[in-house]
């Protein structure tokens, strides 16, 4: 047996490379799964630039607005015995995720890692702090992303390590010796798409120090599942399994495959033949904890789906030949034994079966839960505790499946397409997920988060493009696998059919009809009227009429290969899901320069272009040089620059080679330049874009993440910011009116980095500067209101942009304090706001104006800058700016620099201008209300302090002078304590907040909240009681200075016979109340 050792490397954060920005900015980005040769490229080397730190970009993150309500792919679920609050989920693309109190809230654990996809966890069962990780889900389906190996953590998973095993990319199961946890064995799928030497099953005996090939036959088969005698972990069984897809077929199973066992300890191992079938495919392995001679496989096979064995292995003998028990061989064949019970047994596929005599009889397990069972964990100690996950997410039931419930709060939806609409004043995003349908939802809300009800269902199935009509955004056309298309009105819910091609085609071969529609099929919106729609097969379509009628604009595009359109599958089983249908358009798109100019890529290599709005086409594909055979078009992006113009990519992840593949094209394909750079190896490209503002600057998605380039494609950067993973990029949008960078995730739902200006407009010139502040997007006042009620802490709250104007400056270097930074708000070149405390990092740095004047200052015993959650009494506000044109002031060691700001109104919100400026008007005057109110609160403090200090000074006295100063001083103390309370209530923890009744100050701010919290008119009892408040106002100053002016009346005589300071009463402010 081959050994392979590999010395580990702690993993603390990413930190693969350095990337940097050039000429614009470049980065050198080295990934881990950069396995393979780079090929060379045409692009020119771009000129030598100034360097800026990949971390330099921390200052700007992207925000997660989920959705999590409908989740996404599971790929395994490990609970601790004894421990119920302690949760560690694997998600197929999506990272790990631990909870701490039984699923009410998540956290991600493995975000600073190089890969999401996540095969296994197998968790020590003498210490949950240490965890091993498989990478790579094992589920191999057309989607699927890939591992780098295994991880290991001690610290539950606050610190990660690379243990090797990088080749390996899908692992489904990690098993750990219950009476040694330093062997651990891993079983190995290997390459999904081709051969590859690191696969079979590995071992270690030193925890991960090293390992040694334990199972292994040959290039092709890899170990899909492996379990463990846990009386006599010496005892091990394995399931081999050829498996090989393309994009147009798979092949399942052979005879050179199957069960193996080890008696040893994984040194050596033995195929199990005796009762089972010759030909087996996938293989799935369990065996009973109760009872070990028990084991059990559930198989792709024609004889059969579940065998038995009741004698370690020695022969088996079937015991089920329901098909559910089955499924999709390849994607489930999988099953758990109950911990206590030998005879009941849980298999998993597109249904959830249970048999309680030992797999004889099957029957559903029923519940408000998703279909496509992957993963399950069953409580050692309590086995009516099941934790079950699924291609939609996590459940569990506390009653062996009689009831179960469905978590909404892991955001790792997997999206295929995204789209947005112009709404206002939140634009809303839609698109489709991996088996979890088309949702809409908005990119923030007025409340406080991005809630589960935000998003509305739109239709079922797989769900992939959904565009909204531009007169009224409630309406929809989507699509689900191979061409079904639907168009729903979210008022009403009314849905109808709108394919031009209705007969679906499940269950049959791609040449069953004569449209072949991809798995995904193509949706796009012209850019020159959004009312007319095209939709793809192998055949371009255009509808005028919101998909009641289509007309075909091409004959077949692709390259019609009969050969490949057959019969998916075997030669077990056919698989005829339509997601091998093949030779169909997987990318289109209408130049947004020229009318009828229309680009189609195949997912066979073509890329067809037309000039002439359909009437021909012209296959321009054998122009592009440098790209294997059998690539599919991944993405079109045609310039916004020139018709001519257009950057295309492809992938070709499918015949084993991940390397990203981006072209670029100014003669309609007739020429085309490589502009891949240094795009890693392995992160092959799933979507390229052109930035609307800035031609320079080009996005691409790929399968590790997003790389931006400023150069055109001669180099690129990574784009973590502070807090994207690397998870797959399949759709980059920048909306058209708020500027922000829009990204749909397959395994972590979308992300929004608000206003993408500093990203478009960063330069070499400006990373040389010592301080640059970015031009401003406008800002819209809106009325805030949280129109959930409390939901506890179980809910996922996607995170909203903040309130206001988003100030984003950069700073070539820290400066020697935070002080020298000073943002302020300007109107007609006075400011009204300076805003606290703006960060002075390196590098990118933003703060957020709310759209308020400066305020008061708060009360004497109040914290200045933070709220002090033991106190409920509010803090002053300044009044929310009228709608106007303004400027920020940006001042860094006394250099500054100004940018103006637009604000202007919510247009949905009705209110004119006139009621607008009547709101500011009362709004100010009450400010000052407040302010003067404080103001005296502040000076009738500080006036007490006196006081205070000299009965202080007067303890160090003898005799009658000192009592008498001290009698006085305490007396003026009460007095001056007194009146306070007539203009302030006193803390919420101090006296019960109900038992005293809001005073002048109170009264004037509650006034202040009515009249100034968003958009609304001033009513006339708001201006009756106004007059209340100024009276009340003026009234308690007046008794407060009144009070000032008596305690010095009596103290000053006895101060000075003492020889002691006078009191300094505090001065008197004029102010027009």
């Amino acid at each position: 047996m081959s050994v392979s050792s590999s010395r580990r490397a702690v993993s603390r954060g990413f930190a693969p490379g350095v990337a940097v920005l050039a000429v614009a900015m470049s980065a050198v980005f080295t990934s881990p799964l950069a396995a393979q040769t780079r090929r060379p490229t045409a692009a020119a080397a771009p000129a030598t630039p100034p360097t800026v730190a990949e971390s330099t970009f921390t200052g700007l993150a992207f925000r997660n607005i989920g959705p999590a309500n409908m989740s996404g792919r599971m790929a395994d679920i490990e609970g601790v015995a004894g421990d119920p609050s302690i949760l560690y989920v694997g998600s197929a693309s999506g990272g790990i995720w631990k909870s701490l109190n039984a699923g009410t809230t998540w956290t991600p654990i493995f975000d600073k890692q190089s890969v999401q996809s996540i095969g296994d966890l197998a968790v020590d069962p003498t210490n949950h702090e240490v965890v091993y990780v498989g990478t790579g889900e094992g589920n191999v389906r057309n989607s699927v992303s890939f591992g780098d190996g295994v991880y290991k953590t001690t610290d539950g998973g606050r610190t990660w390590t690379h243990l090797g095993l990088r080749d390996t990319r899908h692992i489904p199961r990690v098993v750990i010796n219950p009476k040694d946890p330093r062997k651990v064995y891993v079983a190995a799928i290997g390459h999904a798409f081709g051969p590859n030497e690191e696969r079979g099953v590995f071992m270690t005996e030193d925890g991960g120090e090293t390992w040694k090939k334990s199972l292994y036959t040959d290039n092709r088969h890899g170990a899909s599942d492996l379990d463990i005698d846990p009386q006599n972990p010496n005892i091990l069984y394995a399931g081999l399994w050829y498996f090989d897809r393309k994009q147009w077929t798979h092949r399942s199973g052979d005879e050179n495959g199957g069960v193996y066992r080890s008696t040893d300890g994984g040194r050596s191992w033995q195929k199990m033949t005796k009762g089972l079938p010759k030909l087996m495919g996938r293989i799935g392995i369990k065996v009973a904890p109760s009872s070990p001679n028990v084991v059990y496989v559930v198989a792709e096979t024609r004889e059969g789906y579940v065998f038995r064995s009741d004698d370690h292995g020695e022969t088996w003998h079937k015991v089920s030949d329901n098909a559910h028990t089955l499924g999709r061989g390849f994607y489930y064949a999988d099953l758990r034994v109950d911990p206590q019970n030998a005879d009941r047994l849980y298999t998993l596929g597109m249904s959830y079966m249970v048999s309680i005599d030992g797999g004889s009889n099957f029957k559903a397990v029923t519940g408000n839960f998703h279909g496509d069972h992957q993963t399950m964990w069953i409580d050692p100690l309590n086995p009516k505790r099941l934790y079950m996950g699924d291609d939609g997410g996590l459940n569990v039931s506390y009653d062996q499946g009689k009831t179960w419930e469905w978590f909404q709060n892991l955001p790792v939806g997997q999206f295929y397409q995204l789209s947005y609409d112009m709404r206002e004043p939140f634009y809303h995003v839609a698109g489709g997920l991996q088996d979890n349908g088309v949702w809409t939802g908005p990119s923030r809300t007025r409340g406080a988060a991005v809630m589960a009800t935000d998003w509305r269902f739109i239709q079922n199935g797989d769900g992939y493009y959904a565009v909204s009509h531009p007169d009224d955004p409630d309406h929809f056309l989507s699509d689900y696998q191979a061409g079904g298309i639907q168009a729903t009105n979210l008022k009403t819910y009314e849905q109808r059919e709108a394919s031009p091609q209705v007969k679906r085609m499940d269950g049959y071969s791609a040449d069953s009809n004569a449209v072949r529609f991809n798995w995904n099929a193509p949706i796009v919106q012209s850019p020159h009227d959004k009312r007319v729609v095209y939709f793809a097969g192998n055949i371009v379509y255009r509808s005028t009429d919101w998909g009641k009628s289509w007309t075909a604009l091409s004959g077949d595009l692709s390259k019609n290969d009969k050969s490949r359109l057959g019969d998916a599958g075997g030669p077990i089983l056919k698989e005829n899901t339509v997601a091998e249908y093949y030779g169909n358009v997987y990318s289109l798109a209408e130049s947004p320069v020229q009318k009828g100019v229309i680009w189609a890529g195949t997912d066979d290599g073509n890329v067809q272009v037309t000039q002439d709005d359909g009437k021909s086409w012209v296959n321009v594909a054998p122009n592009v040089s440098g790209i294997g055979a059998d690539a599919v078009v991944s993405g079109i992006e045609p310039s916004r620059t020139a018709a001519g113009t257009a950057y295309v990519a492809f992938e070709r992840h499918m015949m084993d080679d991940f390397r990203p593949y981006v072209y670029k094209t100014t003669d309609f394909g007739r020429t085309w330049s490589n502009i891949s750079g240094n795009l890693p190896a392995a992160a092959y490209v799933q979507v390229i874009r052109e930035d609307p503002k800035n031609p320079n600057l080009l996005y691409a998605g790929t399968e590790f993440g997003l790389y931006v380039s400023w150069t055109g494609g001669t180099s690129w950067t990574r784009l973590r910011l502070k807090n994207l993973p690397s998870v797959a990029i399949h759709e980059v949008l920048v909306h058209p009116r708020d500027n922000d960078l829009v990204l749909a995730t397959h395994g972590r739902a979308i992300w929004v980095l608000d206003d993408a200006t500093p990203v478009q407009q960063m330069s070499a010139q400006v990373a040389a500067k010592a301080s640059h502040l970015f031009p401003l997007r406008g800002a819209v006042r809106y009325n805030q209101g949280d129109q959930q009620w409390n939901y506890g802490n179980k809910q996922y709250r996607g995170q909203n942009a903040p309130y206001g104007a988003i100030i984003t400056y950069w700073l070539g270097t820290k400066p020697a304090a935070d002080s020298l930074v000073k943002v302020e708000i300007l109107k007609d070149g006075s400011v009204i706001r300076t805003l606290k405390r703006p960060t002075a990092d390196a590098g990118f740095n933003r703060i957020t104006w709310d759209l308020r004047m400066d305020a008061p200052k708060v009360l004497s015993d109040m914290p200045a800058d933070s709220a002090d959650p033991g106190d409920w009494r509010s803090r002053p506000m300044g009044p929310q700016v009228l709608p106007g044109q303004y400027a920020v002031r940006l001042t860094v060691s006394g250099a500054a620099s100004e940018q103006p700001l637009m604000v202007r109104i919510d247009p949905s919100s009705g209110l004119g201008e006139a009621e607008l400026r009547q709101q500011f008007e009362q709004a100010t005057r009450l400010n000052t209300v407040i302010a003067s109110l404080i103001d005296t609160e502040r000076n009738l403090v500080a006036f007490k302090g006196q006081i205070e200090e000299r009965r202080a000074s007067g303890k160090e006295m003898r005799g009658d002078a000192a009592r008498e100063m001290a009698g006085a001083a305490g007396e003026e103390i009460v007095k001056l304590d007194s009146v306070r309370l007539q203009l302030t209530r006193p803390r919420s923890d101090v006296i019960p907040f109900y038992s005293e009744g809001p005073r002048p100050l109170e009264r004037a701010m509650s006034l202040m909240g009515s009249i100034d919290n968003g958009l609304t008119p001033v009513i006339a009892a708001q201006r009756e009681y106004m007059g209340d408040v100024r009276r009340d106002a003026q009234t308690v100053i007046d008794m407060v200075e009144k009070q000032v002016s008596a305690s010095v009346s009596r103290m000053n005589p006895l101060l000075k016979s003492l020889g002691l300071p006078e009191l300094a009463p505090p001065p008197k402010k004029a102010t027009a109340m």
